[in-house]
């Protein structure tokens, strides 16, 4: 197994800009004869065959499988399905579907068939060196623009196909959101939060909660999960949700999901890849009513587009409102120093309006002066130097 990178460098390149996903759902590996419509005796030969064509994409950085990787969960099945995953040349990790563990109800203390949820993440841990993960839901970086989030919805305590978000699962992807709105932010699961039909008996059953926490958010989300074997994409505004189809049943495909991050726009690409086995799925498509539904539109399959930005860049409003801090101390100690300034010249001016000592002597020796000097004037004289005209 390949090793993620959980601490990438945020040094800028090319190939961080760029994040390529394989998603592969409801592979149901099994032992057991075909139902109505999963080709179950041929689903050990559709995920081989899967796997050498993954190998020959390049540039793939991690496979994701959203859940129902085996059918009933047996031990058998669980070792055949990481047996055939030995091939896959690139790193995997998992979310859970309601078929990936035995049902415990509460009520009860009989389990259903097959190993429990926790017996299954230790046999995971111990096959795949990449799942570090001591709960079934998680989060990880693994290049610098994007945070993937993993969630599980499903129901272990009573026997149903819906699913369910309890409050600390909600809280989890709150604060993971709250956190990376300066990336794209990609979550898989099993159960569809948008579904690409209606069907009440396979729907989050508090979808409500879960939608009402995705639109707080302005950045790149995509929601990317199984569980209704349907080909769908759903665009709402910045949220993308993706259905994809089963490997098991018609149309026998996934997807390869391509995001490159660019300094103005995030581009999108969904490219769908059906099984070689073409008679198998020829098979599938007979044995499956309203085929046409499950394969999805041409956009439903393969599209592209892309989320313009700005978007919300959480360290750059940091830095935008330490430097508006600054700028206001800063004209707060400018207007402090002029109002100084401006004191200071006021009060000088004022000084220069009032005479000092030195002045009032200077004046009162000139009066003194004149005084006398009237007094010394002999009387007459006036007359007589105006008379002479000197």
């Amino acid at each position: 197994m390949f090793l993620l990178g959980f601490a990438p460098s945020s040094a800028f390149s090319i190939k961080n800009m760029c994040l390529n996903v394989v998603q592969l759902s409801d592979t149901h590996i099994s032992d057991r004869e075909d139902t109505s419509y999963k080709m179950l005796s041929s689903s050990k030969k559709l995920l081989k065959d899967a796997i050498d064509t993954i190998n020959t994409i390049k540039g793939v950085d991690f496979v994701m499988f959203t859940g129902d990787m085996v059918d009933i969960p047996l031990f058998d099945s669980y070792k055949d399905f990481f047996s055939i995953l030995s091939d896959l040349q690139y790193p995997s990790l998992y979310t859970f579907g309601n078929h990936d563990s035995a049902i415990c109800p509460l009520d009860s203390s009989e389990c259903s068939q097959g190993l429990k949820i926790d017996e299954v993440v230790d046999f995971v841990k111990k096959c795949n060196q990449n799942y570090i993960f001591d709960k079934t839901y998680y989060a990880f970086s693994p290049k610098t623009d994007y945070r993937i989030i993993i969630l599980d919805p499903v129901i272990r305590n009573e026997v149903t196909s819906n699913g369910y978000l309890d409050d600390e699962q909600l809280m989890f992807l709150d604060n993971e959101l709250s956190q990376n709105q300066d990336k794209v932010v990609v979550i898989f699961q099993h159960h569809p939060v948008v579904e690409p039909f209606v069907s009440e008996d396979h729907s989050i059953k508090n979808a409500s909660q879960y939608l009402e926490i995705l639109h707080k958010y302005k950045n790149p989300i995509v929601i990317c999960s199984g569980h209704y074997h349907a080909t769908k994409i759903i665009r709402d505004k910045n949220l993308v949700f993706v259905s994809t189809p089963s490997l098991v049943t018609f149309p026998n495909a996934y997807r390869l999901i391509k995001i490159t991050n660019y300094k103005d726009r995030t581009a999108f690409d969904f490219i769908m890849y059906e099984t070689n086995l073409k008679d198998v799925q020829e098979k599938a498509k007979q044995s499956t009513i309203a085929a046409a539904s499950f394969y999805g539109k041409d956009n439903d399959r393969n599209c592209s587009f892309v989320i313009k930005k700005p978007y919300v860049k959480v360290e750059k409003v940091k830095k935008e409102k330490v430097k508006k801090e600054k700028k206001k101390r800063k004209q707060k100690d400018s207007q402090e120093e002029l109002d100084d300034t401006l004191q200071t010249k006021d009060a000088a001016q004022d000084a220069e309006m009032l005479p000092d000592d030195n002045e009032r002597f200077m004046e009162d020796s000139i009066n003194r002066m004149k005084e006398e000097f009237n007094d010394d004037i002999i009387p007459g004289a006036q007359e007589d130097l105006g008379g002479n005209g000197q």
